[in-house]
């Protein structure tokens, strides 16, 4: 079998510790860290599980330079020892080694506090995941906001749930409306999945959102702008917080010190519907004003267009550093050409600038002002160039129109993975029902997704010289080149295989790998590696990851049952053939033909004689007889208990079908009290001669 190579070259993998993966939260913040890794040459690789759990398992640590450590930091000092370094995401640092990135919570809820205030709540209830670092200090900042308004911070209902995601937020909400009816006037939730479960439940109970109860969220997810009513919500910036913790971490690994143990990242009120405010926010898209640069006004154009796709975050300061959106150049340059009347931009090129632009920001008012900065810019270039009006106005319809196909084409792309996603689903329920399937191709269901590469690596039996190795048993990858990987060991350290992490392609949208142990209890089975699932495949949070993982687990047990059924089944075979020849020679042990002498034969018999035996004797005399050509046969009955009437007729019986064959049959040890029992039952042995002992019967014979 083939052993992996193990590397000697300093680590240029940035692990990332994720106890969460396929939220469309964590799958924009993964694609942040991807970017920042890239711009620093780093590689990325996530590993599913606590850091106590990673540490535990080893897996990959031969490759990984530092760690982002997402959320939960138990553990935390033995997944990054001796100096190693790592910075925690969204959760609280652990002093001094490993600091933290973290959304500005505190001012954050203030704002949404003070804003449901002033549209006059006073019973707001605030609800968030127990025991989740972020949902805590958000309900801690809750109670604060309203204490310092003169308001009851008894609503706190942090304890009620213990997920975080829209089903069961929904669910539990549900719950305490039927239980208290309607106890708030508007909800604050820790995040906008639960913001949308509350609006799902408080609509399903009759109520009315937001007339009868607000609702508002934190975060701006893309579902936020498209429920109903379109939700009021903090927007922050998965990317942001990813692309800092990551520059943060580049700084320890570089020996840089960091100049704050926790590094907060802004976010920004969105007004929606859900709050009652109406559709304020719409009449007031921000534009950025812009300095009267006459010779820069097209630079300072685009500027303004990456500040508006990256807010809430401020601007970068380093020197050199890309810029969000490059794309917003075809913009900027189009509308130079409508104003000094040079071939326009074709509506394809705007449309594919618009689309860049939305792997950053597909935020449905961030795209209205964009298309808005871009008028005011044109306005202001139109004062000094009135004949160029007409020109401008065809550029600015083409770029609604842009723009507009550009949101259709997003649309379709969520309803064409959505599809994939059932077939995959589809199919990998297929591994269930097919065990032929099973066994030739175990990753055949990926065929559908985007994935680039995927490998299922399974735990040797036995441990290679370092310690554990995993084997990989089925790989599915576009480069068929990768299929030399098929059957190598790899010590647990050292997986994956570095031609893995490059399949991902990592200079790609969502280039990274993903590992994710399957396991079920406490037995560890192995390791199904991802890379290159598209953000666009978490559409509605719908969690694909955790049902094929789920899947593939049950195919394992459900194959594993079967196998040891099999194996039993063949077991309790092969022991039922055991036990049939073993009856043979009991029932031929039963009742033995033995030739005594020529043309004679004796049937020795032992112990009771039930109808089954009787049978039996019935047959093996003739059988006997008809194979010796047997003239007498001599019936032993020393060992016999006793004889009833049924047993002397099946006797009769035997010696009257002997008797057709051409022989004769004596019964022999008829002793006294078998006699006498004989007499009784008034059995008469006509034909049948009777001996006392076989001695008696041989004399005889031999006379």
């Amino acid at each position: 079998m083939k052993t992996g190579h193990v590397a000697q070259h300093a680590p240029k993998v940035i692990g990332v510790a994720a106890t969460y993966l396929d939220n469309l939260f964590n799958v924009v913040a993964f694609d942040g860290m991807r970017r920042a890794a890239r711009e620093s040459g780093y590689q990325l690789l996530l590993l599913y599980g606590l850091p106590r759990a990673l540490a535990r398992s080893k897996v990959a640590l031969d490759h990984i330079a530092g760690w982002i450590v997402m959320y939960n930091v138990d553990g935390i000092e033995e997944l990054a020892p001796d100096g190693t370094p790592a910075v925690v995401f969204c959760g609280p640092p652990v002093p001094p080694r490993y600091p933290a990135v973290r959304a500005e919570n505190r001012g954050s809820i203030h704002r949404l506090v003070e804003h449901l205030v002033d549209l006059g709540h006073r019973r707001i209830a605030y609800i968030g995941k127990a025991g989740s670092p972020d949902f805590v200090e958000r309900a801690a900042s809750y109670e604060e906001a309203l204490r310092e308004r003169g308001l009851d911070a008894g609503l706190n209902l942090i304890d009620e749930f213990k997920e975080c995601e829209t089903g069961y937020a929904e669910q539990r909400f549900r719950a305490l409306l039927e239980r208290d009816g309607r106890f708030c006037t508007a909800v604050l939730a820790g995040n906008d999945e639960m913001a949308i479960g509350a609006i799902n439940a408080i609509r399903a109970h009759g109520y009315r959102v937001p007339e009868d109860i607000a609702v508002v969220g934190f975060d701006d997810v893309s579902s936020a702008q498209y429920c109903e009513p379109p939700l009021t919500t903090m927007r922050q910036s998965p990317e942001l917080l990813a692309m800092t913790a990551v520059r943060r971490l580049v700084d320890l690994i570089a020996g840089r010190p960091v100049d704050q143990l926790v590094t907060r990242v802004p976010a920004e009120l969105m007004v929606r519907r859900s709050c009652g405010a109406g559709s304020v926010w719409a009449a007031e898209l921000p534009v950025l004003e812009l300095e009267d640069q006459e010779d820069d006004w097209q630079g300072e154009l685009f500027r303004a267009l990456n500040l508006l796709l990256a807010a809430p975050a401020p601007p970068r300061e380093d020197e050199g550093a890309p810029p969000l959106w490059p794309e917003a150049e075809v913009l900027v340059r189009g509308l130079g050409a409508a104003l000094t009347g040079a071939a326009l931009p074709e509506v394809d090129a705007l449309q594919a600038a618009f689309l860049a632009g939305m792997v950053c920001n597909d935020k449905i008012e961030v795209l209205l002002s964009v298309v808005k900065q871009v008028e005011r810019a044109a306005a202001r270039r139109l004062a000094g160039a009135p004949d160029a009006a007409a020109r401008t106005e065809a550029f600015i319809d083409r770029l609604r129109l842009g723009q507009q196909r550009a949101v259709a084409v997003v649309a379709r792309r969520g309803l064409k993975s959505l599809e994939r996603l059932v077939h995959a689903n589809l199919d990998m329920g297929m591994l269930l029902a097919s065990k032929q399937g099973w066994l030739e191709d175990r990753l055949g269901w990926l065929r559908h997704t985007t994935l680039r590469v995927a490998c299922l690596a399974l735990w040797s039996a036995e441990p290679g010289p370092g310690g554990p190795e995993l084997v990989i048993d089925s790989l599915s990858a576009r480069d068929p080149g990768l299929r030399a990987l098929l059957g190598s060991r790899w010590p647990s350290g050292a997986f994956p295989p570095p031609a893995l992490l490059e399949a991902a392609s990592p200079d790609e949208q969502s280039g990274y790998l993903v590992l994710i142990p399957i396991a079920n209890g406490p037995r560890e089975r192995g390791i199904l590696a991802l890379g290159g699932l598209h953000t666009e495949s978490f559409a509605d949070n719908l969690r694909p990851v955790s049902t094929w993982v789920s899947l593939l687990t049950t195919a394992f047990e459900r194959y594993e049952l079967e196998a040891a059924l099999d194996a039993e089944r063949d077991m309790l075979a092969a022991a039922y053939e055991r036990e049939r020849a073993l009856a043979s020679t009991v029932r031929e042990l039963g009742c033995p033909v033995i030739p005594l002498l020529p043309r004679v034969l004796l049937v020795s018999l032992i112990g009771a004689i039930d109808a089954a035996r009787a049978q039996q004797i019935l047959e093996a005399v003739l059988s006997g007889v008809a194979r010796e050509r047997a003239r007498w046969v001599l019936l032993d009955l020393t060992g016999v208990p006793h004889v009833d009437a049924d047993i002397a007729a099946s006797l009769v019986q035997t010696a009257q079908a002997t008797r057709l064959l051409g022989a004769r049959v004596s019964l022999v040890g008829v002793g006294p009290a078998m006699a006498q029992r004989m007499v009784t039952l008034g059995i008469e042995l006509r034909g049948v001669s009777v001996f006392q002992s076989l001695a008696a019967a041989i004399k005889a014979l031999t006379r």
